[in-house]
């Protein structure tokens, strides 16, 4: 059987190891943050530059392009489109509500923008 003063001062030893892991620890994840916030800082994101048109059916090619990669059919009508820089993204029908998008790029932001938008044009077209 161990002394209580030697089961002590092994305890406060425990203890102080202990303590300093968790500063150690947490200096090392400051350290992580402070090295994430920084890389961030050096290389802030590039702005996405998002339109929303109302397009007739003459820029049926890229409502065709949008439907071959959403494997849908493209219907005749009058088409909400939202660009992501330029780029045509997703298209909503003004006349059935239907949606196309391009699977390849994160476009569920902009479909809901599309649909909200689509009943703003039919509220005030009638």
């Amino acid at each position: 059987m161990m002394h209580p003063y030697f089961t002590y001062q092994l305890a406060l030893q425990r203890v102080a190891t202990l303590q300093r892991e968790a500063e150690n620890f947490r200096r090392s994840r400051e350290a992580k943050n402070y090295r994430r916030a920084r890389a961030a800082a050096v290389h802030p994101p590039q702005p996405v530059r998002t339109a929303i048109q109302l397009r007739l059916s003459a820029c049926r090619d890229e409502l065709e392009r949008l439907a071959q990669l959403s494997d849908r059919r493209l219907r005749d009508g009058d088409w909400l489109v939202a660009d992501l820089d330029g780029v045509p993204a997703a298209a909503v029908s003004l006349d059935d509500g239907t949606t196309l998008s391009d699977p390849f790029k994160p476009t569920s932001q902009l479909v809901s923008l599309l649909e909200l938008r689509r009943k703003q044009v039919l509220t005030t077209a009638y």
